[in-house]
């Protein structure tokens, strides 16, 4: 018996060594990483400065993931549930906390048309974010005439950096492939208003419908002369600095103002008058589905 009991423990032995010689030279299976997107290192970004990363700020930042959705306690710790002056919106819209929900990890907006206006969501944050900065968002934009926007707003209104405008219905081809990345520099009184133009401000890559899918989209507040847009973690476009405030609105300073982080979708008034569109009519508006913005992440980033 006990003869056979080693024979047996030999052929084992013979087994495993053939076994391990089959598998010699092959490529060892690489570890799943677990690291969330946000804590991996912004390698498309500029150095965030010697002995310094790009760190994640969580008052200027959410995931969305609340079960309770928009009564979470650090959702309302960080965010207001409308513009953070209470200001509904340009035109018809009206923002309103009825349009928005918090569900399965996702801000969502929709449309709703109420007499002479067009309902839609907004939330900004309490906190303000200044330079150097960079505000990223993972957005599926609404297949809508509505504008679908992420943005940053000083306390005044008189500086403004836009991440992200676009126009989803794809009944427009031009609108529909295409992002505005842009800026304001405002006066007040008389009101005066500054924005770069130009195809170059309307970012394409000639193929993509933008509101088809959830795409990355971040804006890089370097300095006061410097933003630079990057869409899927690729740079798309920088502000040349001679477009930054060309009409010295700023007294000559650039962009310094603390800013809002702004999500919000809108009916813009400028739409109606170029582009001869009726928001009360029109069918993406009226659609549910259509007019659907969805949010899966904001993040705002500072060099630390």
């Amino acid at each position: 018996m006990r003869s056979n009991h080693i024979s047996a423990f030999l052929a084992l032995l013979i087994l495993i060594a053939c076994s391990s010689n089959d598998n010699a030279g092959e490529t060892p299976i690489p570890p799943i990483l677990t690291d969330s997107p946000k804590e991996v290192p912004l390698a498309y970004l500029p150095s965030a400065g010697t002995g310094k990363t790009w760190k994640l700020q969580p008052n200027l930042s959410s995931e969305f993931n609340y079960p309770e959705g928009k009564v979470a306690i650090e959702f309302k710790n960080n965010w207001h549930d409308q513009f953070f002056n209470g200001w509904t919106g340009p035109g018809k819209t009206r923002y309103t906390s009825e349009q928005s929900t918090i569900t399965n990890g996702q801000l969502i907006y929709k449309a709703k048309v109420v007499g002479n206006t067009i309902q839609t969501g907004c939330i900004s944050t309490k906190a303000k974010g200044v330079y150097p900065l960079y505000m990223e968002v993972r957005v599926k934009i609404s297949e809508s005439v509505l504008a679908s926007a992420v943005w940053m707003l000083s306390d005044d209104s008189t500086e403004e950096i836009d991440n992200l405008e676009a126009f989803g219905d794809k009944t427009n081809n031009y609108f529909s492939k295409r992002l505005h990345l842009s800026h304001h520099v405002f006066i007040r009184n008389p009101f005066q208003d500054y924005q770069p133009e130009g195809e170059a401000t309307w970012y394409t890559d000639t193929k993509t419908f933008w509101a088809d899918d959830f795409h990355d989209y971040g804006v890089l507040w370097e300095d006061p002369w410097t933003l630079s847009y990057y869409i899927d973690k690729k740079l798309v476009r920088k502000t040349p600095k001679a477009e930054i405030d060309p009409k010295n609105y700023t007294n000559g300073n650039g962009l310094t103002k603390p800013m809002h982080m702004i999500i919000s979708a809108a009916a813009q008034p400028w739409r109606e008058s170029n582009s001869g569109i009726n928001f009360l009519t029109d069918p993406s508006v009226l659609s549910d589905l259509r007019s659907t913005m969805r949010i899966d992440w904001i993040r705002v980033y500072k060099p630390e």
